[in-house]
């Protein structure tokens, strides 16, 4: 069978993909998988890392550009359509999956054209422009949220969840077999991080609610914190001179999954991919959304599990720190509050989205072969 896997540009719709990727490799030997991405894309600087071949395309976004520059991404896609025609005749795919954004919209157009099978991941509660017109066409949507169905009544889309890293998926299931206490104990572990690329409005917003901070509080907490590179020598000073019983400060990691197991809380963004993970994984989060991610899909996608007493959800404002005060307080003084967030988190089954999508992929090849 050969597949082509075509998206990326950021993480977030590139990584689920992977995750897919391998599991497909891990249920079919034979399979070959080839992506379909951009040149500055996330894509083209991990491919020899994950070993997959990478066609590139040049296409740019639409939505929100100026006309000058819609009239431009429009020529873009037909130079682009070419392309993907001729990697489409050498190649034969018998099923092509988009990873969302603009960057799939050529591929699966041209896929249905072709009469080709299809599918398409959705990662935000809302999906994009590009995503409703495929859903139109009727394109397959896997979907991150039971909630995006209300969105395309009109489309097929099956909520898989979003897939996660192996590794991550695994502890989740290894984890979840374990008794979680919740105790009143004087002292609460408390992970920091802004993505990969750290958040610097973030970053500042916790160094301020530290600096409020009760000394007994202080010198009872654990504080794990990932900076980004930019703000790295700036937060490791303010560490140094204060009274925080423990602390690791660090620009980026590679070991999440150990940070996210060494704390009661979690302080972060709310991309797709992380959601995804605290879920998997039941751990109580404050989340703090992206505030100019596009059409605020940061903030819709953590108010699915805010409003569901799963995580706190403050704005990225002037207010940030006196509400990250407040709430660390509550809970260092009342871990019940914890509890409370983990027991919520508790609706949410366990499942390997990454399985499901997998699956149906395979099912698809199976039903093609039967009609030759």
């Amino acid at each position: 069978m050969n597949l082509i896997i075509a998206g990326g540009g950021t993480g977030g719709h590139l990584f689920p993909g992977l995750a897919v990727y391998k599991k497909l490799k891990s249920l079919d030997g034979g399979i070959k998988v080839y992506f379909i991405g951009t040149e500055r894309g996330i894509e083209n600087k991990i491919k020899d890392e994950y070993g997959f071949e990478l066609f590139t395309i040049n296409v740019k976004g639409f939505s929100g550009k100026s006309f000058m520059n819609k009239l431009n991404s429009l020529i873009g896609l037909f130079t682009a359509a070419k392309k993907v025609n001729s990697i489409y005749r050498n190649i034969k795919p018998n099923y092509v999956l988009g990873l969302g954004g603009y960057i799939s919209f050529i591929p699966l157009i041209t896929a249905k054209l072709k009469k080709i099978e299809c599918g398409l991941m959705e990662q935000n509660v809302i999906p994009g422009l590009s995503n409703k017109i495929l859903a139109f066409f009727g394109i397959t949507v896997f979907a991150s949220f039971e909630e995006t169905k209300k969105y395309l009544r009109f489309s097929r889309v099956i909520a898989t969840g979003n897939p996660v890293r192996e590794k991550i998926f695994e502890l989740a299931v290894s984890e979840s077999s374990k008794k979680k206490e919740f105790t009143n104990k004087k002292n609460l572990s408390i992970f920091v991080f802004g993505g990969s690329q750290g958040a610097s409005s973030l970053n500042k917003a916790v160094m301020n609610m530290l600096s409020l901070l009760d000394e007994e509080i202080l010198s009872n907490i654990t504080l794990y914190h990932q900076t980004g590179e930019y703000d790295l020598e700036k937060v490791e000073n303010f560490y140094k001179s204060s009274k925080i019983g423990r602390y690791e400060v660090f620009s980026f990691t590679n070991n999440i999954e150990h940070y996210y197991l060494s704390s009661d809380i979690v302080i972060c963004r709310a991309g797709a991919g992380t959601l995804s993970e605290l879920v998997l994984l039941r751990k109580p989060a404050i989340l703090v959304p992206y505030p100019f991610a596009a059409k605020n899909h940061q903030e819709k996608n953590a108010s699915v599990f805010s409003n569901k007493g799963c995580f706190n959800m403050f704005k990225d404002d002037e207010n940030l720190s006196k509400e990250l005060l407040q709430t660390i307080r509550k809970i260092f003084y009342n871990k019940d509050l914890l509890k409370y967030m983990y027991e919520n988190l508790k609706m949410f089954t366990i499942k390997d989205s990454a399985l499901e999508i997998a699956g149906i992929i395979l099912n698809k090849k199976n039903s093609i072969k039967n009609k030759i």
